[in-house]
């Protein structure tokens, strides 16, 4: 990836699989968080529109959501 905001997310996404797989929780649903964080480094990386890139963040739960670095998050909501 090329967008510093997509490499951001996508570093901590590989960060986030490592530390729940190691604590032994469900590899399905961290598989799947994964996914979505990976997805959404795309969606930057792509140049998606903002406001699509906002709603994705914002359907992730509360625990994934807070895994996004706020330099990512803030430059798609507004801060």
């Amino acid at each position: 990836m090329k967008s510093k905001l997509a490499n951001l997310l996508a570093d901590s996404a590989r960060k986030y699989k490592t530390k729940f797989a190691d604590a032994g929780c469900d590899t399905s649903i961290i598989a799947e968080d994964y996914d979505d964080l990976m997805s959404i480094a795309q969606m930057i990386e792509d140049k998606a529109d903002k406001n699509a890139i906002t709603r994705a963040m914002w359907r992730l739960d509360t625990a994934v959501r807070d895994e996004i670095p706020d330099e990512v998050f803030w430059a798609f909501n507004g801060k």
